[in-house]
């Protein structure tokens, strides 16, 4: 349609630009002249012959008109209409349509050719790697390295040479774009290889550091891959139980990143990277069971898996020396695999933000390595067991929104590392909180808001010097509140409200001087509020306060 417009415009252009000679279909008025010397024999003859006939025509109906008596009148001189004139003899409309032909032509061959080159282009900058060479300049040294790739390749040779596949892709770099240029008989050839097909089908963008993926420096230096020294695993693995070879790499790839890189596929290849002990897969779009190939890591210390759509982690207990494991914010239900009694070295259990039900504690009553327990947002139930006691390196406890049931046991108080204890909205976990957790001293969090506590607040608070955050509101604690909390001068916030305390406000609260954030209300407190801790809210020191001074 465009082409036809413009085609028009074509031929109107020629109309107005052109001698009016080539182009007019109007003789002058009057007798014929002789044609100009530019004009052709041809077109000469032509307008001769047609105006000697229209004369001669013109002639006789004068005589018959004179014969008849009557006047003659001179008629107006003969046109030459485009029904008179062949198209080919219109000079301005044969160029025209010579000039719209060739535009269809080259808008015939251009516009293809340009989107084809822009559609690889496009290719290439998805790939977010360089592109496959298009002619194979090296046979032989192609050949040699497809030898040694072919026997870390699971598919074999015809994975290898498919060229849809990224085993195909890493391939074609490493033999025609890796600046490298590493030699075939290379001792990190093929864990180059096993990289580069875990980067083709990333969803990452590649970065514009020299240390990105597929740079020409060591793959042990690239983004998120760590690497130890191949003496040093000898030293810790021992030399016996693995068969060290000259084609295991002088640097080893032992930890790899790859949150937000997989795009919920996982290569076969990332199992063969078999010294691996870190693994970060957080946020790859991974959605129901892992694949069993993983399980294959049995040297691995470490597991990020959260922020997926995971389900099923059936065989976890697969990984005997894991140490750090997270599996929140996934879609796992019911109980906890029974394999997960096996993980006795865990160090990190991060659970928070599923569905997993069932008694926690009877999992991991003896996991005395813990040191962060964060099960929050899940269906747990049962009781705090008294074996937490033996978990002495515990730092975090975060038990938070659950269905825990039962009292705190006194045993926490061996816990002496523990910052950090959340226990709130467990609405059947109560009874009297145990003074022991003032002998907690590296206490910075405390939060058993929600739930159903009774009896007073423990004056052995007053001991956490360290303790900055502490909230046990939304309870049912009565008696009078201790002023040995005025001790407690790290406090920032103190949530007091919704419980029966009585009595007086101390005045030692006022001793608070790093308190911005105090709640206290709907509670059956009588007097004032006591000038030291007005004094506070004078000085701008204590910003929110749910009473009146």
């Amino acid at each position: 349609f465009c082409i036809i417009i413009f085609g028009a415009v074509i031929t109107k252009v020629f109309t107005m630009i052109m001698p009016e000679e080539d182009c007019s279909l109007h003789e002058p008025s009057g007798r014929p002249t002789e044609k100009s010397s530019t004009g052709s024999k041809d077109d000469q003859s032509y307008y001769e012959s047609a105006l000697a006939a229209k004369l001669a025509a013109e002639d006789a109906a004068e005589d018959d008109r004179v014969e008849d008596g009557n006047t003659p009148t001179p008629s107006p001189p003969p046109e030459l209409s485009a029904a008179n004139v062949p198209w080919y003899k219109q000079k301005c409309r044969v160029i025209s349509i010579a000039v719209v032909l060739a535009m269809v032509v080259a808008v015939a061959v251009v516009v293809p050719l340009a989107l084809i080159q822009d559609g690889d282009k496009n290719d290439a900058v998805n790939s977010g790697a360089p592109e496959e060479p298009t002619s194979r300049k090296n046979p032989e040294r192609e050949a040699a390295i497809a030898a040694r790739l072919v026997l870390v390749t699971p598919g074999g040779n015809e994975t290898l040479m498919e060229p849809s596949t990224p085993q195909y892709r890493a391939l074609q770099w490493l033999v025609y774009d890796d600046e490298m240029e590493l030699d075939p008989a290379a001792d990190h050839l093929q864990q180059r290889y096993l990289l580069m097909v875990i980067h083709f089908p990333s969803t990452k963008d590649a970065s514009v550091d020299r240390r990105q993926w597929g740079s020409a420096v060591h793959e042990c230096e690239w983004d998120e891959v760590q690497c130890e020294d191949k003496m040093d695993l000898m030293y810790e693995y021992g030399q016996d139980d693995i068969a060290w070879t000259d084609d295991t790499p002088e640097r080893i790839v032992t930890g790899l990143t790859l949150r937000q890189r997989l795009g919920g596929q996982i290569h076969e290849e990332l199992s063969l990277l078999s010294f691996v002990e870190y693994l970060d897969l957080e946020n790859s779009k991974l959605v129901g069971s892992l694949p069993s190939h993983i399980y294959e890591l049995h040297k691995l210390k470490t597991l990020f898996l959260s922020q997926n759509q995971l389900s099923n982690v059936d065989d976890i207990g697969e990984f005997k020396h894991l140490e750090h494991l997270s599996l929140s914010m996934n879609k796992f239900k019911g109980p906890l695999p029974a394999s997960f009694e096996n993980l006795k070295h865990l160090k990190t259990l991060d659970l928070h933000t599923n569905e997993f039900t069932g008694d926690l504690f009877q999992v991991i009553n003896d996991f005395e390595s813990l040191e962060t327990i964060d099960v929050a947002f899940n269906d747990f139930n049962g009781t705090l067991s008294p074996l937490i006691g033996n978990m002495t390196n515990l730092t975090t406890i975060l038990l938070g929104n659950n269905q825990f049931s039962g009292s705190i046991p006194e045993e926490i108080q061996f816990c002496k590392l523990l910052q950090d204890l959340s226990v709130e909205a467990n609405h059947d976990l109560g009874g009297i909180i145990p003074a022991v957790l003032g002998q907690l001293t590296s206490l910075v969090f405390l939060n058993l808001s929600t739930c159903g506590f009774k009896g007073p607040l423990p004056a052995s608070f007053g001991n956490l010097e360290k303790l900055k955050f502490l909230d046990v509101s939304f309870n049912n604690l009565d008696g009078a509140l201790p002023k040995e909390l005025g001790n407690a001068t790290s406090l920032t916030t103190l949530g007091l409200a919704y419980n029966e305390f009585d009595g007086f406000i101390p005045s030692e609260f006022g001793s608070l001087t790093n308190l911005k954030e105090l709640v206290i209300q709907n509670n059956n407190l009588k007097g004032v509020m006591p000038q030291e801790i007005c004094t506070l809210r004078q000085e701008g020191v204590l910003t929110s306060i749910t009473a009146s001074c």
